[in-house]
């Protein structure tokens, strides 16, 4: 390329981004960077620093794993004896006994069941008087009334033995004295040749008329019943004998039926040395009679069915002593019948009525937590724990046990001071690495270095905040996602700075985690994964891909340095599999935390990632439609710049996303005026009438409007910058050469015709300078060959060159050669002819290729 050398005089360029630099706007950005420092320090000093406690207070230090060394007691202290202990505490829980506690909805189901008995018991009387009639007025003097009555319900009761509810009776004497009517209530018979009795009379009074009167013939038949019409009999005996069992089953029901399974399965083997004898205890909501709250048994006498049937029968006994049935005639000879009748019926509706009290278990567990630790003495220079055997929990115990001794001496403040002191020296070191590192790994962009610092710093913090919550948590370091933090700035500023950045966090946690130099390993090469994987983002999709090898390569590293460490290999695998997955959970935290954590860290900071370009690069958008529709010239020529600058920035390795984006935006502009601009013109030219001052005003102006419609569209601010910055500040030529011919005498000013700048900041839009000039001033030339083309190129760099429009950027000559032989092949390979048809002229008017070649040229600066 030919570049004439310049002196390093500038030329005036236009004015409103030129402005002096002040001792505040300098000062002011250095102050913000010290502010944040300082800030981060606090911040990550108090996250790297776990001791923050006073001294006393307990630190259980998470010793698992193999040893990494032998250790000693370097002084006598005491610590709990785990198994002594143990075994102390499980006999205290032994002591206290099985609780059951009677249900109340069972205790109501067994009596219902009782009740339903005595209601069929009830049910048959209807049937009993009359068969104790039929009986009557069918039997003989021979055969005494008690007899005849027996004998009939007998027979009513061995039919209900034959059916529920009463088929488990045997005997069916045991339902007779239910059945049985009083004696008083049974009508007098009148046999053949007997004188009907007074009225008042009664049976027994009527056998004891027929035995002082005279006697009557053998086999006498029975002919009537006094009195005659039948009456309702009385059944006192079976109502007396519901009383005494209804009342005797709800004293046993409530005291407390357990079924010698249930017994059986809540019982606990015992150590036959143990001085403890298994009881239970009843527990009762509600007391009947004479009993407690609660009762304490032997095991052995726990009140199973068996003993509570014996306290039941016991129960009836004594309830119906000392109160006979006087004056009735009873269906059997002594009390004793009675009695098994009446518990033989009353014990169908015996059942289970305690259930296990679940708070059996709190109990026991506070009866181990109130039993007194029993201490072990530990010598001055004893063996706690042997270097390359994994911890045991007595060691662990011993071994916080002499860090709690040595803060009982009073040692807490200085160990706490010193590691104070020393995390702070280390956060120090850190953040003068980062601030020095910084300005080298980002050249160039002084502008946004304070941004950088403070999302770095940001970052930073918020992975050793997460860190410290982890670790308060007793969770491991290895589910830190310290990828997520490396991913984010790769993306949001550039892998240099990301590694950096992600290896000072790995150093700050492995310094949290104990100095465990494995968290660093780990932690330090899943960052260098994500960064290496990430440094080019197109597609959301890219950043699943590097959480993805970040995880895998932690995987390798977490492997690798448990090998080093391990000396046992018998279980190795089994041992790795719950930190392994750790690692897994650390880079799946990455898929959700880097595009969720993405947006909202671009709008704070104000960066535009390739993602954000991408979104704007869709031609179907409300800018780029307008475009299409109202100035159809200018939007083709946009899409074109895009692709040339696109392939001129990957030559010098630019971003060419964004100069393709710019250059689809550079021009919105001139959707205000279409009509001042040549490729839009159709027709007058209306530049005509215009003075060459307000042509070049025109022209300029839409540069300005077309950053006013970049904000109220909301471009992000390089697409901006790239509008302000594509014309730089060059003269526009054209109507400047109009207005010197135009007044001879001067007073013409050349800031006037020229745009108003800023010159190109970056690589991206100095290119878009170059090319947009290209592609429009390589169409008026006449039969374009590579050598025209390619002088044209370099005419057109050599002026901005000339110009200075390239002092602000960082291109070099190497650089602009580059952009030169890319520009000149893509151009050239744009251009192609057409076969003139019969009726075309072949050779256009000269003049008028002059007017166009003026035309396409004016395009250049307008």
């Amino acid at each position: 390329m030919r570049l004439v050398r310049l002196g390093r005089k500038k030329k005036s360029g236009g004015g409103p981004i030129h402005r002096p630099p002040s001792n505040e706007r300098v000062l002011k950005p250095a102050l913000k960077r010290r502010l944040t420092l300082l800030a981060a320090f606090i911040i990550l000093v108090i996250s790297t620093t776990k001791s923050i406690q006073p001294a006393g207070s307990d630190y259980i230090m998470d010793a698992k794993g193999v040893a990494m060394e032998t250790i000693y007691a370097d002084q006598p202290f005491k610590a709990v004896d785990i198994a002594a202990t143990r075994q102390a505490q499980d006999a205290a829980a032994e002591a206290v006994p099985d609780h059951f506690r009677v249900d109340e909805e069972s205790v109501m189901e067994h009596l219902a069941d009782f009740d339903e008995r005595v209601a069929a018991l009830a049910a048959k009387r209807p049937s009993i008087e009359k068969a104790v009639r039929q009986a009557l007025l069918e039997s003989t003097s021979d055969e005494s009334t008690q007899s005849v009555v027996l004998a009939a319900v007998r027979e009513v009761a061995a039919a209900m033995v034959e059916h529920p509810p009463f088929d488990e009776i045997a005997n069916a004497d045991y339902l007779a004295p239910w059945l049985a009517p009083s004696a008083e209530s049974i009508p007098e018979r009148i046999f053949e040749g007997e004188e009907h009795p007074e009225p008042e009379k009664n049976a027994r009074t009527s056998d004891l008329s027929h035995a002082n009167a005279s006697p009557l013939p053998k086999h006498a038949q029975t002919i009537a019943l006094h009195p005659s019409e039948e009456q309702a009999m009385a059944f006192t005996q079976a109502d007396w004998l519901t009383d005494i069992c209804r009342t005797s089953l709800e004293y046993v029901l409530y005291f407390g039926v357990i079924d010698p399974e249930t017994l059986k399965a809540t019982g606990r083997a015992i150590d036959a040395q143990t001085p403890v004898q298994r009881e239970i205890v009843v527990l009762r909501e509600k007391q009947v009679a004479d009993m407690e709250k609660s009762t304490r048994f032997v095991r052995a006498d726990a009140p199973v069915l068996s003993k509570a049937a014996r306290l039941l029968r016991d129960h009836i006994r004594a309830a119906g002593q000392g109160t006979p049935l006087s004056g009735s005639l009873d269906a059997t000879e002594n009390w004793s019948d009675l009695h098994n009748a009446a518990f033989v019926v009353a014990s169908l509706s015996l059942g289970e009525t305690l259930k296990y009290d679940p708070d059996t278990e709190a109990l026991r567990q506070k009866a181990r937590d109130e039993v007194v630790p029993i201490m072990i003495q530990y010598k001055a220079g004893e063996q706690i724990q042997q270097k390359g055997l994994d911890w045991t929990e007595q060691s662990s115990v011993a071994y916080n046990a002499l860090i709690e001794a040595k803060k009982a001496g009073h040692q807490q403040h200085s160990s706490f001071y010193a590691m104070l002191a020393a995390n702070s020296i280390l956060v120090a070191l850190v953040l003068w690495g980062v601030a020095w590192a910084l300005p080298l790994l980002v050249p160039d962009r002084g502008d946004t270095l304070s941004r950088d610092l403070s999302l770095s710093l940001l970052v930073m913090c918020g992975t050793l905040l997460i860190a410290r919550v982890i670790v308060i948590l007793q969770l491991p370091g290895y589910i830190v996602p310290v990828a997520a933090g490396a991913i984010l700035l790769a993306i949001l500023i550039n892998t240099r700075v990301a590694a950096t950045t992600s290896l000072y966090t790995a150093v700050l946690l492995s310094v949290l985690c104990d100095y465990d130099w494995r968290i660093l390993i780990v932690s330090g090469s899943m960052s260098l994964a994500g960064v290496f994987s990430i440094y080019k983002v197109r597609k959301r999709s890219d950043m699943s891909m590097a959480a993805v090898k970040s995880t895998v390569i932690g995987l390798a590293a977490f492997v690798a340095a448990t090998l080093a460490t391990d000396s046992r290999f018998d279980d190795l695998w089994t041992r790795l599999g719950p930190s392994a997955l750790n690692v897994v959970l650390s880079g799946l935290a990455c898929l959700f935390l880097v595009p969720g954590l993405l947006p909202p860290l671009e709008r704070l900071f104000g960066i535009t990632t390739d993602i954000q370009l991408l979104e704007y690069s869709d031609l179907n958008n409300e800018v780029l439609s307008r475009m299409a529709i109202e100035v159809p010239a200018t939007y083709a020529h946009s899409l074109m710049l895009g692709q040339l600058a696109e392939a001129a920035c990957m030559a010098i390795g630019a971003n060419g996303l964004l100069a393709r984006v710019c250059a689809y935006y550079h021009d919105i502009g001139k959707l205000r005026r279409p009509e001042y601009f040549s490729e839009n013109q159709i027709g007058a030219n209306v530049h005509d009438s215009l003075s060459p001052r307000m042509s070049a005003r025109a022209i300029s102006a839409h540069v300005t409007e077309g950053a006013e419609m970049a904000r109220e569209f909301h471009l992000p601010k390089p697409l901006i910058d790239a509008i302000y910055e594509h014309h730089g500040t060059c003269r526009i030529s054209f109507f400047y050469e109009q207005a010197l011919a135009q007044q001879k005498h001067g007073g013409l000013l050349e800031e006037d015709f020229r745009y108003p700048g800023p010159k190109p900041q970056s690589r991206e839009t100095a290119i878009l300078m170059i090319c947009d000039a290209a592609e429009s001033a390589v169409r008026s030339l006449k039969n374009p060959n590579e050598e025209r083309v390619r002088e044209l190129v370099d005419k057109i760099i050599s002026n901005r060159a000339e110009d200075r429009q390239f002092d602000e950027c960082a291109l070099t000559l190497k650089d602009l050669d580059t952009i030169e032989e890319v520009v000149t092949k893509r151009v050239q390979t744009g251009l192609h002819r057409r076969i003139a048809y019969p009726n075309q002229k072949t050779e256009p008017d000269e003049q008028r290729t002059e007017l166009e070649s003026v035309k396409r040229g004016m395009k250049d600066e307008y």
